[in-house]
């Protein structure tokens, strides 16, 4: 029986917290439509983060609404 050499142990990179989501991974986080995303998005009950091309949604705007928590101070 030849013995193989044993293969070096996968590198694991190190795990980085995400900090937006899509308009569709928030839906799907919340378990709701693209649309009523959308909704959520111009009623300012999300809030985008400002600057980019494609909408992004801090994930913690949408741990807080999944929580039933409040998203914002008073306006």
């Amino acid at each position: 029986m030849i013995s193989q050499p044993s293969s070096p142990a996968p590198e694991t990179s190190p795990t980085i917290e995400r900090l937006t989501y899509s308009v569709e991974e928030s839906a799907t986080a919340l378990g709701v439509s693209k649309p009523t995303i959308y909704r959520l998005l111009a009623r300012r009950i999300l809030r985008p983060v400002q600057g980019l091309r494609h909408k992004r949604i801090p994930c913690q705007q949408v741990r807080r609404l999944a929580a039933g928590e409040p998203l914002h101070g008073p306006n």
